[in-house]
C-alpha cells in the first residue's frame, strides 16, 4: 500500500523547525535533510492511538497501535520492509476481541531478533475485574507474516486474586532470547485497587516464545503507574547485559532509578539512583524514563515534576525533562542536562540510538508556536552538542521514536484530529 500523504503536517513541521532554529541557543543545525510522512494508508483516517516502533535487521520496521470500539481495545501490528513505502496488512495481536489494556504509558510493544524473529507483547485484560491484567506475548519467526500462539508471561496468571501487570518493556537479547519486564502488583494481591508501590519482574524465552522462564525479581519499591524502559547489550567475551530504567516510589519519592543485570537477565543486583530530584508526589506521575545502552553505557532521560512542599529546598530542579550519561556498574556518569530550551511543559521523554549519537524526543509545547502539544525530536551528538528541536504533529497525546543506523530515524505519534485520535508515522534522514 502507498503511504498516505498529508500536507498540513509537513507545513507545521517546516514552520516550527524555523522557530526552533531561531529561538534555541544550539550549536548545530537541524540534521534532518529529508522528512517523509509514511503513515500506512489504512491508518490515514482510522481512529487509532498508543503507537510504538521497532527497527529490525535489513531496515524492516514494525509499527504497533491500538484501536477502540464498544467491545474494548485491540492491539495491531504491521511491518514495512521498504522504508514505509508499503506496509503489510494489519495483524490483530490479541485473539480475544476488546481484551487489550492500553494507554500511552502502558501500550503494546514489539522487538526484532535474528533471522526474522519478531516479538510482540501487551497487557491482556482478565475477566475478573479492574486492575487484573496479564502480560501476553506472541512470536513470529518469519518477520511478522505468521504468528505463534499467545503466551501469558507472568507466572502468577492462574492466581485468581493476583492483580495488575503492565507498563511492560521488551527487547531481544544479543544471544537471541526475548526478554519482557513489567510492573507487577502480585505482592498487593487482593487489595482491590492500584497499590502505592509495586515491583518489577522479568521473563525470558529460550525456545522462540514457546515457553517462558520462571519470573525473575528485578526491583522493589517501584512506582506502580510509570512505564519502564529496557535495553540490552553485550561486550566481547562477556554475557549479555540488561538495563532497566524505572521510577521509584518509596515514601512517594518519584526519582529515577537504573538496575542492570550482568548475567543475561538471570539476576538484577546493580541498582542505582540516577538523580536525587526529591520529587514527592502522593499520586500517579504517569511518566516513565527512557534509556539507551551500548558498549557498557548510554544515556538516561526522565521527567521530574513539581513538589510544592519541597520546592524551596536547595538543589530542587525545576520541573521538566532531564538527560544524563550513565555507565554499567557506576550509574550516572556525568552532569544532568535540562532539555527545556524552546520546549515548554516538556514531558514523556524518549531516546533511541543513532550510531554513536542519540535520538532525543519529548512531548511539549513549542515556544513561540501554537498552543497545542507537539512531538519534539533532536539529535545528541557524540561530543555532547544538541541540535535544535524539530517539531512534529499537532495535538500530540503520545509518541514513539526509533533509530535506524547512524543517519536515519523514525517517529510515530497519536494526535487529536477532528473527533478522533489518529496515528501518524514519519521517516527522517540526515544530511
Amino acid at each position: 500500500m502507498r503511504p498516505a500523504r498529508n500536507a498540513p503536517l509537513l507545513v507545521v513541521v517546516s514552520l516550527l523547525a524555523l522557530l526552533a532554529t531561531a529561538c534555541a541557543p544550539q550549536r548545530r543545525a537541524t540534521p534532518w535533510s529529508d522528512l517523509r510522512e509514511v503513515t500506512p494508508a489504512f491508518l490515514a483516517r482510522a481512529g487509532a492511538s498508543d503507537p510504538s516502533l521497532a527497527i529490525g535487521p535489513g531496515g524492516r520496521v514494525a509499527l504497533t497501535w491500538v484501536t477502540r470500539d464498544s467491545l474494548g481495545a485491540d492491539a495491531w501490528l504491521s511491518v514495512s520492509s521498504d522504508s514505509g513505502t508499503h506496509w503489510s496488512p494489519p495483524v490483530r495481536l490479541e485473539p480475544r476481541r476488546g481484551r487489550v489494556s492500553s494507554y500511552p504509558e502502558s501500550r503494546p510493544v514489539a522487538a526484532w531478533g535474528r533471522g526474522g524473529m519478531l516479538v510482540a507483547a501487551w497487557a491482556a485484560a482478565r475477566d475478573t475485574g479492574q486492575f487484573a491484567d496479564d502480560i501476553a506475548a506472541r512470536v513470529s519467526v518469519d518477520g511478522g507474516r505468521t504468528w505463534g500462539p499467545t503466551s501469558l508471561v507472568n507466572d502468577d496468571h492462574a492466581d485468581p486474586i493476583s492483580t495488575y501487570h503492565g507498563f511492560l518493556a521488551l527487547d531481544v537479547l544479543p544471544d537471541g532470547r526475548p526478554l519482557v519486564a513489567w510492573i507487577d502488583g502480585r505482592f498487593s494481591a487482593g487489595a482491590g485497587e492500584e497499590p502505592a508501590m509495586a515491583d518489577i519482574f522479568a521473563s525470558t524465552s529460550g525456545d522462540g516464545g514457546a515457553t517462558w522462564s520462571a519470573n525473575t525479581y528485578v526491583a522493589e519499591q517501584v512506582c506502580p503507574c510509570c512505564r519502564i524502559a529496557l535495553r540490552s547489550d553485550q561486550r566481547p567475551g562477556e554475557r549479555p547485559e540488561v538495563a532497566i530504567a524505572y521510577r521509584g516510589a518509596a515514601d512517594d519519592m518519584r526519582d529515577p532509578h537504573l538496575v542492570v543485570s550482568h548475567d543475561g537477565g538471570a539476576t538484577f543486583a546493580d541498582d542505582a539512583l540516577v538523580s536525587a530530584d526529591r520529587w514527592k508526589l502522593p499520586g500517579c506521575p504517569s511518566v516513565g524514563p527512557a534509556l539507551t545502552f551500548a558498549n557498557g553505557g548510554g544515556h538516561y532521560a526522565w521527567f521530574t515534576g513539581e513538589s510544592p512542599d519541597d520546592s524551596v529546598l536547595t538543589g530542587r530542579p525545576a520541573p521538566g525533562v532531564y538527560l544524563v550519561p550513565w555507565r554499567a556498574g557506576a550509574g550516572p556518569a556525568g552532569p544532568k542536562r535540562a532539555l527545556s530550551d524552546s520546549l515548554r511543559d516538556a514531558t514523556r521523554p524518549m531516546l533511541a540510538s543513532l550510531g554513536r549519537g542519540t535520538l532525543v524526543a519529548a512531548i511539549g509545547q513549542a515556544v513561540g508556536g501554537p498552543v497545542r502539544k507537539v512531538l519534539a525530536v533532536r539529535r545528541l551528538e557524540p561530543d555532547g552538542a544538541l541540535t535544535p528541536w524539530l517539531y512534529l504533529g499537532s495535538g500530540v497525546k503520545s509518541g514513539a521514536v526509533a533509530g535506524q543506523g547512524s543517519n536515519g530515524a523514525w517517529a510515530a505519534w497519536a494526535e487529536q484530529y477532528e473527533d478522533r485520535t489518529r496515528v501518524r508515522v514519519v521517516r527522517l534522514a540526515e544530511r
